[in-house]
């Protein structure tokens, strides 16, 4: 299907863009006391208390983020218990030095080894224990993940049931994911289409991860060419690829990479490369706002450069152009900077 011919110029005039507001908090002390309530406040806790201790107490806490997703870093130097509720979000998170253990008080009690990342339990309090140390975390806004679970389907968004644990295989491209997008969510300067494609890159991936699945399919047989040069471009769709670099991570060469593809897809590498990014195009503008972000912030965000190609190619692929996916009111579910929104995520990042 060709586009209908647009007079003038490739792009329809976008409405005035508001910046996404990126918060920023650091708290820190020595008073147990204003420790307790403040992570009374965070995670809605109960029956918290710190372990009596014979060295200096002291905390310190950050954290960076928008309406969505959120990174943050807990240092606590005394031994801590309570319970746990993060009303209406989901919490990936990782001990530095392990130890922690969640829902203590069952008998399928879990405990955290160093640098390895868990999910909270969600939709329940859950009884927790730490000791001395620091804990990194991502928080998830529960109606943001919910609506990137179900784009693409005809399913509305529902509470999401995630493995508290998984293994290694599923954790490895999280964690890839995780060290390349962490250094710029941590930048408060980085925001509009560039953070909202950084949040959607680290959703997908942690509902890709701990998502509940059938065990005996997903680790039947090792991953072929097609596989492996398939997972690489989704973690590296952002920027600039070339057959070379993909050929390269599949380990074979381009002529037999093109060729697997042929056989296995009926299409090429370069083709699935574009239909990845249109496919995360179209999410971004799905989920954005556009009073904070721009058709072109989110094309590039996607790894596309040249915004008339861009253009063309969406229409013809879902028959509307991206400006009118990104102003439609047929969106799942606005998020993001939402002024209405009240409770403990905004006091503790606006």
């Amino acid at each position: 299907m060709n586009p209908p011919v647009r007079a003038a110029t490739a792009w329809p005039p976008e409405p005035e863009v508001h910046r996404t507001h990126v918060g920023e908090i650091v708290r820190s002390g020595s008073d147990p006391a204003e420790a307790l309530e403040f992570y009374r406040e965070v995670y809605d806790g109960r029956d918290m208390a710190f372990a009596p201790s014979t060295t200096p107490f002291g905390f310190r806490y950050r954290a960076t983020g928008d309406g969505r997703v959120s990174l943050r870093t807990s240092s606590v130097s005394a031994h801590r218990r309570g319970v746990l509720a993060p009303d209406r979000q989901y919490v990936l998170a990782w001990s530095v030095e392990g130890g922690i253990v969640i829902d203590d008080d069952r008998e399928d009690a879990v405990t955290l080894r160093p640098g390895v990342p868990v999910m909270y339990p969600a939709g329940r309090p859950f009884h927790a224990s730490a000791p001395p140390g620091t804990q990194h975390l991502v928080h998830f806004d529960a109606d943001f993940l919910e609506a990137v679970a179900v784009v693409g389907t005809d399913l509305p968004p529902t509470p999401l049931a995630f493995r508290v644990t998984v293994g290694p295989d599923r954790l490895a491209p999280l964690l890839s994911v995780l060290r390349e997008v962490a250094p710029t969510m941590l930048d408060p300067s980085v925001v509009d289409g560039d953070r909202a494609a950084l949040d959607l890159r680290l959703a997908e991936a942690t509902i890709d991860a701990f998502r509940m699945v059938d065990e005996t399919v997903a680790h039947s047989g090792p991953a072929g060419t097609v596989d492996r040069a398939k997972e690489f471009m989704y973690a590296h769709f952002a920027g600039p690829l070339a057959a070379t670099d993909i050929a390269a991570a599949a380990g074979v060469s381009v002529r037999t990479l093109q060729e697997s593809f042929q056989r296995h897809e009926g299409s090429t590498p370069t083709a699935f490369l574009r239909d990845l990014r249109l496919e995360k195009a179209r999410l971004g503008l799905q989920l954005a706002d556009a009073r904070e972000t721009s058709v072109a912030a989110v094309a590039h965000a996607c790894g596309f450069r040249h915004m008339g190609r861009f253009s063309g190619a969406y229409y013809a692929t879902y028959g509307e152009y991206p400006g009118d996916t990104l102003r439609s009111r047929r969106r799942l579910i606005a998020v993001g900077g939402r002024s209405d929104r009240s409770g403990r995520e905004a006091t503790v990042l606006n």
